[in-house]
């Protein structure tokens, strides 16, 4: 029996945009995975995050179930769904943790993470960089026009995917919400929507 490909997309989603959304489909259609799980980060060691991790939860939801193949993007049948496993473990996430957390939820899948080209490259400096080698494979997205990612990870198993480009971030969405301006181009609606009834980003 074949093992199930789940592709994991890990972040801070501060909030969860068209960005993120358009990583999730492209993968998700890519043919490298047979599913793709969005998981908001608790507390990113990397960054530090505006709204609090139920919110950026919230958003990962409502921007995917509006959007999921089928479904309410909660469950294995959806192609794209949501997991809170970074937040019901609490304090730092650390993406070899996550792996660990999601191996007991589904034990006969093949987890593949998804990566931007800049932290591919610095793979061998992450948490526990030699276990997190050996447990996934790994999607690394690339945009049109930009030169081959020149990636020097030894050991890593990583899959080259380019995706179409879109102009947008989180702090581009948070900036234009403290301007006043509206982001229905930016997020999904449902996600503009929890925004404005939460009152976010306007400071």
């Amino acid at each position: 029996m074949s093992r199930t490909r789940i592709g994991v997309l890990g972040g801070t989603f501060d909030p969860f945009h068209n960005g993120h959304l358009s990583v999730a489909h492209s993968v998700r259609d890519s043919g490298l995975v047979d599913c793709v799980i969005v998981v908001p980060a608790n507390d990113q060691w990397q960054k530090r995050a505006v709204a609090t991790a139920q919110q950026r939860l919230e958003m990962a939801r409502r921007g995917i179930s509006a959007d999921a193949v089928s479904g309410t993007g909660d469950s294995m049948n959806d192609a794209l769904f949501v997991s809170d496993v970074d937040i019901l473990r609490g304090g730092p996430t650390y993406t070899i943790e996550t792996l660990e957390d999601l191996s007991l939820l589904h034990p006969d899948a093949d987890f593949r993470f998804i990566v931007g080209v800049d932290a591919a490259a610095g793979l061998p400096s992450w948490h526990r960089s030699d276990e997190l080698r050996d447990r996934a494979s790994f999607i690394v997205v690339t945009r049109p026009g930009t030169s081959p990612p020149q990636l020097d990870v030894q050991g890593y198993d990583l899959n080259l995917l380019q995706i179409p480009p879109v102009d947008v971030s989180s702090s581009m969405c948070r900036e234009a919400i403290r301007n006043g301006a509206a982001v229905t181009d930016l997020v999904p609606i449902a996600v503009a929507a929890y925004i404005e009834s939460e009152g976010l980003y306007r400071e």
